[in-house]
């Protein structure tokens, strides 16, 4: 079968290639599924360049480590190239291993969450079967390829780690993302009002489409002063921010008393500057969120709820979420140099049937 793999981190695409590689068999538990579309996510490109692996050499537990963990108890390794790319994506389960739940889950069109070394970008994937999720007719294979990592990553934020309230105000950049959109969607479900911040206006009248009530475009905003006037001059309850940077630190400066921002992503830079009388003084609090550890620490019940609350999210958000392109796996160059293109707007997505 074809795989796309990577042979060496790096920072342009010169060591993904195409690869006839051996039909991969489940074992315990797993199910092995006959893909047929996946997603170019910005964490796809954190395993190629190797943004992962550095930011886990930072951490406490890999200090001094020849092998870099995920984890303190060094359960889950950074995969080591050459390792199949990709995150998530959608098929159809034509085999699995023993076990109850990789049985049911035969002849079932699924949505998939792996990532590498056993990635998604290549006509046949293996994952454990608790990683397979049953799919609607309705739902077509674009929607359905994205229906994991950012719905999902908006469900555990916005429950586990802000545990938002009604009727309080949650400020969020980069609001024309896919996981933006699952937020606004919460939000109708949870009863909270989003502030989303964009750079400019080409967003604007999908967001509102949407539900958004409240965008900030940056390029002709301040984003502070209309904090103030949304809030009337009380702060955000909460914030979310993928960016980094300047950004990150002026959304620090928004939040209210008792205000909490999680850290997700950092599409714009890896730090910023924090005043540490900006928490003081509100007794705000930052913290991080990273999908695979936050899923490894949870229970199968909790995961359970999640994926309920995932479902109905998804049927929502996915519905907007624009598709600019979609490439064959032997275009996956192309598509690569697509999903970065500057200014470029929607996803890029890899047809692995073709």
């Amino acid at each position: 079968m074809k795989s796309v793999r990577l042979h060496s981190l790096s920072g342009g695409f010169d060591a993904v290639h195409v690869e006839d590689v051996p039909v991969p068999e489940p074992g315990p538990g797993e199910v092995r599924v006959k893909m047929r579309m996946s997603p170019i996510n910005p964490s796809d490109h954190n395993y190629i360049r190797g943004a992962y692996l550095k930011a886990l050499e930072r951490l406490i537990w890999n200090h001094g480590k020849d092998e870099i963990a995920f984890d303190p108890e060094r359960t889950r390794l950074h995969p080591t190239p050459p390792y199949a790319l990709g995150g998530e994506g959608v098929g159809v389960v034509d085999a699995a291993g023993p076990g109850m739940l990789a049985r049911r889950l035969m002849g079932k069109r699924v949505a998939l969450i792996s990532g590498p070394p056993r990635g998604t970008w290549q006509e046949y994937a293996v994952v454990e079967a608790k990683r397979a999720i049953p799919v609607p007719d309705t739902w077509t294979d674009a929607e359905a390829s994205m229906a994991l990592i950012n719905p999902l990553s908006a469900v555990l934020m916005l429950r586990d780690v802000l545990g938002v309230r009604r009727g309080t105000f949650l400020l969020q950049d980069a609001a024309g993302s896919a996981l933006a959109k699952s937020v606004i969607a919460m939000s109708q479900r949870l009863g909270f009002e989003t502030i989303n911040v964009v750079r400019d206006g080409r967003h604007t009248a999908a967001l509102r489409a949407l539900g958004a009530r409240h965008v900030i475009e940056t390029d002709s905003m301040d984003l502070r002063d209309e904090v103030v006037r949304i809030t009337r001059g009380r702060g955000v309850d909460y914030a979310m921010d993928c960016i980094g940077g300047p950004l990150a630190a002026e959304l620090v400066s928004c939040l209210g008393l008792g205000g909490h921002l999680v850290l997700y992503g950092t599409l714009g830079a890896p730090s910023f500057d924090l005043h540490s009388r900006d928490l003081m003084m509100p007794v705000a609090r930052v913290s991080g969120f990273f999908l695979g550890n936050h899923v490894a620490r949870k229970s199968p019940l909790a995961m359970l709820r999640a994926l309920r609350e995932l479902r109905a999210v998804a049927s929502r958000s996915l519905s907007d979420v624009e598709v600019r392109e979609i490439y064959t796996l032997d275009e996956v160059h192309r598509a690569l140099e697509a999903s970065v293109a500057p200014g470029a707007r929607g996803k890029v997505l890899l047809r692995l049937d073709a």
